[in-house]
């Protein structure tokens, strides 16, 4: 009788010990995601720092001006009436459109990137740690943070952090569909890429990389007969959406002039030749080129741990579920997106590389990155979290911190007012001033500000706003350095009628970029003479008079005849 109460006794006390030592643990679990969060919000405070001091760094610039145009729209109905004449789907636009009611400057008109920056940090953080657990996903947020495309993103008008929040969210939501088969999530997450849909196209390419890496999960067998089934009806609702916007609103570009120009620029900028260089080679080379774009002197190292972060993803998905599909499938998640923007890179369907239009590959950049550093953070040590925490601080502060706190530009708002105002009193109030497409825009927004502009078009490609009292006209191209005149010299007389031969006024931004160096657009300007020229910094208004250069000249040539 003893002995059993004894028994009980002990079985007593194991019992509250064990409690106690399952409370401890619960604790100290608590504590441990405390300072997870408290991180996470350093890194993000740290990080909006550098976004807040780019708010007013530049001067509004034409992809800007291009929303803010489409944003001032007096009415919502007006505003999607106007984004429909540019490439981008209209929710970015109308949120603009909202937001514009508290105040136009270049500090206000950038602050809803830099708010929607700190919901696609938290939510990419909230997916890679869903992956991958908290400490890779650290070194994960520290990458998207001070990436320097991820900093500038946060400081433009544009809808590339309110994109990135959908995206980050999505996957998430997905996530969270694979491994508890919740019809919720998987709701939420077409929900979450529905709604990117209707802020950037790219996300067309999201979709179809999801749809194949579920595929492997369904392959595998580890899908209930009913998830699979709300998978699939998702699908086709997605589908349907996609299809919805090419035959509402994408069709209209296709083979259009727009997209012959945009092919154009990002062809062009590039350190590869696309006739000279193999395609195959040419494709992989853009890809690379992307990941320096993100990741500035160090790309080399992390294009290669992002390799070696698929490798780690796989052994991983096999290591926790014992099936080669789902293993395939984790290693894919960091593979296939970039092996789908080659493919569509190579039949000119969609660019990669050094361009904002190859974000949405980001998360998955981001992911090999994070699960390449698995192996190291997965049992702590100071003298490993020392490590990484100043191999991170050194490429924040060889990378970010210089392009941020140390940025020498001539492209501020206080140079595009000095500008604007040089104009005004050089050219003459009811003149004709020729311009580029991008300079076009910067001049709405400093010029005529949230006033509403009238356009015609004049045949050729030639467009005419009335601006401020100008007769403003701008050339088929979006550049200057992408056009020659002189070769399209017909259109050119289309446009302008008898006035072709008369003294003209040429205003240009030079945006520091090379190619808008005078001696280069000189080149493709037709002959004639230069009356007037007027620098300031690199934007020049010019006062010229073109002559018809298919008829040769009859009389004594002027020394001011352009070359």
């Amino acid at each position: 009788m003893k002995d059993d109460k004894l028994a009980e006794s002990t079985a007593r006390d194991d019992e509250n010990q064990t409690s106690k030592c399952s409370k401890a643990d619960s604790t100290r679990g608590v504590e441990s995601s405390y300072k997870v969060w408290l991180i996470v919000a350093g890194i993000i405070l740290i990080g909006l720092a550098f976004r807040a001091k780019l708010l007013d760094a530049f001067f509004l610039d034409f992809d800007e001006s291009m929303h803010f145009q489409v944003a001032r729209q007096p009415t919502l109905s007006d505003a999607w009436h106007a984004s429909r004449e540019h490439t981008h789907p209209p929710l970015a636009f109308l949120v603009y459109h909202y937001w514009m009611k508290l105040g136009d400057s270049e500090r206000m008109l950038r602050l809803p990137a830099l708010l929607f920056s700190i919901s696609a940090l938290v939510l990419g953080f909230v997916w890679l740690k869903e992956l991958l657990g908290p400490r890779p996903a650290l070194v994960g947020l520290a990458f998207l943070t001070f990436s320097m495309p991820m900093v500038h993103l946060g400081a433009l008008m544009r809808g590339y952090t309110l994109l990135l929040t959908f995206i980050f969210a999505a996957l998430y939501l997905q996530e969270r569909f694979l491994r508890t088969h919740s019809t919720v999530a998987l709701a939420g997450s077409g929900c979450c890429l529905a709604l990117a849909m209707l802020t950037h196209y790219s996300t067309a390419w999201l979709m179809l990389v999801l749809g194949l890496l579920v595929t492997f999960r369904v392959i595998s067998g580890t899908l209930p007969r009913r998830a699979v089934v709300s998978w699939i009806i998702l699908q086709f609702v997605l589908l349907g959406i996609c299809v919805a916007m090419y035959f509402g609103h994408i069709k209209q570009f296709i083979n259009s002039n727009a997209k012959t120009d945009l092919w154009d620029f990002w062809l062009y900028d590039s350190s590869y030749d696309p006739v000279t260089t193999h395609p195959v080679y040419l494709a992989l080379m853009r890809t690379l080129e992307y990941i320096k774009y993100l990741s500035g002197a160090l790309w080399m190292l992390i294009a290669g741990l992002v390799i070696f972060g698929s490798l780690v993803m796989l052994r991983k998905g096999f290591q926790d579920t014992g099936s080669k599909w789902i293993a395939l499938e984790r290693s894919m998640m960091v593979l296939l997106p970039l092996v789908v923007a080659m493919l569509l890179f190579h039949f000119r369907i969609y660019p990669v590389g050094h361009t904002r239009h190859s974000m949405w590959l980001i998360p998955f950049v981001v992911l090999g990155l994070a699960a390449a550093t698995l192996p190291l953070v997965r049992r702590p040590g100071f003298g490993r979290v020392t490590v990484f925490t100043l191999v991170i601080s050194l490429w924040i502060y060889s990378y970010a911190y210089p392009n941020v706190w140390k940025l020498q530009t001539t492209q501020t708002p206080i140079m595009a007012r000095e500008t604007i105002a040089l104009l005004k009193k050089t050219v003459p109030e009811g003149a004709t001033i020729l311009t580029d497409g991008s300079t076009r825009n910067v001049l709405e927004y400093y010029l005529v500000g949230d006033s509403m502009t009238h356009r015609k078009a004049l045949g050729g490609g030639y467009t005419e706003y009335q601006m401020a009292g100008y007769r403003v006209i701008s050339i088929p191209k979006f550049h200057f350095f992408m056009y020659d005149i002189r070769a399209d010299w017909t259109n050119f007389f289309k446009a302008f009628g008898e006035n072709a031969t008369k003294p003209i006024w040429v205003t240009y931004l030079g945006f520091e970029v090379p190619d808008n160096d005078t001696s280069l657009i000189f080149k493709r300007f037709p002959p004639g003479r230069l009356i007037k020229k007027i620098s300031h910094l690199d934007n020049q208004i010019l006062h010229v008079q073109f002559r018809d250069p298919g008829k040769k000249l009859t009389v004594k040539s002027s020394k001011k005849e352009t070359p």
